[in-house]
């Protein structure tokens, strides 16, 4: 175990295809410490990456660097249409984003923590509609995976009578009014048992605690359905299908749909894949009263797949750059 002083620390900004400012924050061991991997983490809608700091601490602690970015609108991140935040004008630009951010990683980040030493492997984690986001992205296959953690999935909606007239009412709405903010959005009580998370969330400045745009509201159902359509998860030859695949859940959570996600996850073909249904534990798994056991359960997962062998620790030569 590593003390969390003892990270390496990079904050900054890189720009994505469509010239706008992305924040970013990665952390790393000491050099001396054997890297496993790199897990690359991507947040949910309203939240930014440096809230999962004492995740990304417990990951470094046992040989895993992070690398991370505030989602276009969110965070430190510039807005994909000025003044609206945690919007988006197109699903497809987050992927976008999201690979362009994967693609900097490599040719900057990567430099300066792990000098000349290999590429490790590279770990896809995600909470919420961070695992949406994270999933076309792995499915793009601009950048090869390791392993995908996903925790509260974000992979469909359980259509009831008021979400279908909802939908095809912000349809057209979507079209005319775009950035209009009717879709209520999620009960803050429903996030976490933990009354000091809830209380740190609403004060924080840089969350964002609108209600959802409406072009938000018609483009997030589409990529579900294109999720749920794409047969490459239940093809097991398929690429994605060699990836192990592991998803947290809690089993009170009201924001995601914990049948959806369950039925999402038995229909993937993948043999190394496994499903941890959280008892009593709402959506935020990281923040709840029982956030270490989760956390343990995510370092155990990957410590099985990821185990340290000599090569993975870095020589003074490794760190050596041009």
């Amino acid at each position: 175990m590593t003390d969390s002083t003892s990270w390496r620390v990079l904050v900054g900004s890189f720009h994505n295809t469509r010239s706008q400012s992305l924040a970013y924050y990665a952390s790393f061991p000491q050099a001396n410490v054997p890297l496993r991997g790199v897990v690359f983490f991507l947040h949910g809608i309203g939240e930014y990456a440096r809230r999962f700091t004492h995740l990304f601490d417990v990951l470094g602690a046992d040989g895993f660097g992070v690398i991370a970015y505030d989602m276009i609108g969110h965070g430190r991140s510039d807005d994909d249409y000025p003044g609206q935040r945690a919007h988006a004008e197109r699903f497809q630009h987050m992927v976008d984003d999201t690979n362009a951010f994967l693609t900097f990683a490599k040719e900057t980040i990567y430099p300066k923590m792990l000098g000349n030493a290999p590429h490790p492997p590279l770990i896809f984690m995600a909470i919420s509609y961070g695992t949406l986001v994270g999933l076309h992205t792995v499915l793009s296959e601009r950048h090869h995976f390791a392993g995908i953690m996903l925790a509260a999935p974000a992979v469909s909606v359980e259509w009831t009578c008021f979400l279908k007239f909802q939908y095809h009412t912000m349809r057209p709405l979507g079209e005319l009014a775009p950035h209009s903010r009717i879709t209520p959005g999620v009960n803050y009580k429903c996030l976490s048992r933990n009354p000091e998370f809830v209380a740190d969330f609403l004060a924080d400045p840089l969350v964002i605690k609108l209600r959802v745009t409406s072009q938000m509201a018609v483009e997030t159902p589409k990529a579900m359905n294109r999720l749920r359509a794409d047969t490459r998860p239940i093809t097991a030859t398929s690429s994605f299908c060699q990836i192990p695949i592991i998803f947290l859940h809690g089993s009170e959570d009201k924001v995601t749909s914990v049948p959806l996600s369950e039925e999402f996850f038995h229909s993937i073909a993948s043999r190394d894949k496994t499903y941890e249904k959280l008892q009593g534990l709402y959506h935020c798994i990281f923040n709840e009263p029982e956030k270490e056991q989760v956390m343990n359960k995510v370092v155990s997962w990957l410590n099985a797949r990821f185990p340290l062998t000599e090569d993975k620790f870095l020589t003074l030569e490794d760190l050596r750059t041009e």
